[in-house]
């Protein structure tokens, strides 16, 4: 009995030496996760607040902040991954291979597509206790009407 109890718990510590880090372990692995999750969103909207749960503490703000306004505009209540529109973050481009520049507590996250010259972009992330967050650079308060309708 002590030898199957020995064998078992000698098999679940290897198992847990298998198991893979979280994809927001790096940087290029939360934007590659948030990417999707934008994605999903156009089917899924579910997904939207997944995507929002993975943006860093500057983009929440600027949601916070558009939800709040679009809050006093529309009079109900607006949630800030609801500021999350369609249509703002669509791929451009096919990601073909991603890599991060890491400076202490914030990345740089290179994406390159098919063709390097034209299709390039840089996406700032940051680290937060629960693993890297992506800062998409949002257009300012004051530049987009805030849209009741969700986004059409």
């Amino acid at each position: 009995m002590t030898a199957r109890l020995l064998v078992l718990l000698l098999t679940l510590a290897s198992l847990g030496g298998c198991s893979r880090p979280p994809p927001d372990s790096k940087p290029e692995g939360a934007l590659r996760l948030w990417l999707e999750k934008m994605e999903e969103s156009l089917d899924d909207p579910s997904a939207t607040r997944e995507a929002y749960a993975l943006l860093g503490p500057a983009a929440r703000a600027n949601l916070e902040e558009r939800a709040r306004r679009a809050s006093q505009a529309f009079g109900h209540h607006k949630e800030p991954y609801e500021m999350l529109a369609e249509g703002w973050f669509g791929l451009a481009f096919r990601p073909k291979t991603m890599r991060s520049n890491i400076v202490g507590e914030r990345a740089t996250v290179e994406v390159i597509g098919a063709d390097p010259a034209a299709e390039h972009a840089s996406v700032r992330c940051v680290h937060e206790p629960g693993g890297w967050r992506v800062e998409p650079e949002l257009p300012p308060l004051g530049a987009v009407p805030v849209r009741g309708d969700g986004g059409s």
